[in-house]
């Protein structure tokens, strides 16, 4: 099956039965700020591939009740968080 998406927001309108189609490679290169708004969609193989879980956005250190800061927009991907790329070097 071959499935066209003239912009990258067109994956949003993809079934669960079409997603499975997407390469990872596209997923991650094209599509990734559109990762959580799919993710329940996505097949299970990619929802447990610790790359594209990097994607995600980073709900655990922005924008918590307890910070003293609020950062506008949205947070993060998990990729570019700088506590979560903190963590991952001490552990």
């Amino acid at each position: 099956m071959y499935l066209a998406l003239h912009h990258p927001s067109d994956i949003l309108d993809l079934s669960a039965e079409q997603l499975q189609y997407i390469s990872k490679v596209i997923l991650l290169r094209v599509c990734g700020d559109y990762i959580d708004y799919v993710w329940n969609k996505l097949p299970g193989h990619l929802k447990v591939d610790s790359e594209v879980r990097t994607y995600r956005r980073c709900d655990e250190h922005y924008n918590q009740p307890w910070q003293r800061t609020h950062i506008d927009g949205p947070s993060p991907k998990i990729k570019d968080c700088s506590e979560c790329q903190r963590r991952a070097t001490v552990c």
